[in-house]
């Protein structure tokens, strides 16, 4: 199967440090590449792709209109047999307007749908989200029929060694109120446990939020920090005992949930978005509907009741890499073989 992959210019892949986003776009296409398809990836020069793997290079930040300019010419030549579109502006999907037949063209949805007011003037526009509820959040909002495909980790990665663990709380996100980086700020403060915070502030787009973050902080029991590398997190996931993670959005997936689960960091976290779909409650880790349920679940130490083991089970059999390609790889040849939506 003839693959385009479009990643952002964001990032080069694989991420040096930790971007989820990016992060899926590399595992994407090294896996289909290893199951013996040709893959040919639009992502920032100096990204490190395997032997086999055609990258189209772009400039790092540079405009997704001139990248797609870069690889228009191919892709309107029908090189590709499915193309899939991870990039912000989606720009490949106007080479379908007026043209028939369409390139199949799948967009990889990753954010809130009300980013996009308008859906591009094409039969089908074909959005897979990254979970049931962004799915069906992404329908709504377009009125149009979607698919979903799970994200996935690599387990081998995300693992605990077996060093003891502190009494300590964690939270990693980008600092910012979808993430609810103020409330666990203010949760820490209020029942006097520890909390290490670790996120990104570059790509966040409230600076003056960062800042009231960084003022609330008391760094006896809140104790903001920057963001951390993909190794470092798998360090903080196996050496703390909970991740408190309060949602005031509808999370399209929560890759941070997985990693904790994987790593043996018991997660609590608000019942919103794909939150159900990743979390077995009393069993995986724990949803709440209330910072006041999150509260009493941290007073009584709540993270003891789980087992660990469990846990990483759970991951490794519903949401590793290895399945993740795999449900790509159906997906795709499904639409190469003439499925549309």
């Amino acid at each position: 199967m003839r693959t385009l992959i479009i990643s952002t210019n964001v990032f080069t892949l694989p991420p040096r440090g930790y971007s989820g986003l990016e992060t899926l776009v590399f595992n994407l296409n090294e896996g289909l590449h290893r199951k013996g398809h040709k893959v040919s990836v639009v992502a920032p020069n100096g990204s490190r792709l395997s032997e086999g793997i055609e990258l189209i290079g772009t400039d790092q930040n540079e405009d997704e209109e001139k990248s797609w300019q870069r690889y228009k010419g191919r892709l309107e030549s029908s090189e590709w047999e499915v193309v899939v579109d991870a990039s912000w502006q989606r720009w490949a999907t106007m080479s379908n307007v007026g043209r028939e037949p369409q390139i199949p063209i799948v967009n990889w949805h990753h954010t809130d749908p009300s980013v996009y007011q308008t859906l591009a003037p094409v039969p089908h526009n074909m959005w897979v989200g990254l979970s049931k509820s962004h799915a069906e959040n992404l329908g709504r909002h377009f009125r149009i029929p979607t698919r979903y495909v799970y994200n996935g980790i690599d387990t081998q990665f995300y693992r605990s060694d077996s060093r003891p663990r502190n009494n300590h709380w964690l939270w990693v996100a980008r600092y910012t109120y979808e993430k609810g980086a103020m409330e666990v700020i203010n949760l820490a403060k209020k029942l006097k446990v520890v909390v290490d915070m670790y996120g990104d502030t570059s790509i966040v787009g409230d600076q003056g939020y960062v800042l009231a973050c960084r003022n609330a902080a008391d760094g006896l029991y809140a104790k903001v920090n920057p963001g951390i590398s993909r190794e470092e997190t798998v360090n903080q996931y196996s050496t703390h005992k909970g991740y408190l993670y309060w949602l005031n959005w509808s999370e399209p997936f929560g890759l941070s949930i997985l990693e904790a689960q994987a790593c043996g960091c018991v997660p609590i976290v608000s019942r919103r978005g794909a939150a159900p779909e990743l979390i077995k409650h009393g069993e995986t880790g724990f949803l709440v509907d209330t910072l006041e349920e999150m509260d009493e679940l941290v007073k009584r130490d709540a993270v003891r009741e789980i087992n660990l083991e469990t846990m990483r089970k759970h991951v490794e059999s519903r949401f590793s890499i290895e399945r993740f390609v795999d449900n790509w790889e159906k997906l795709l040849i499904q639409v190469v073989s003439g499925e549309r939506w």
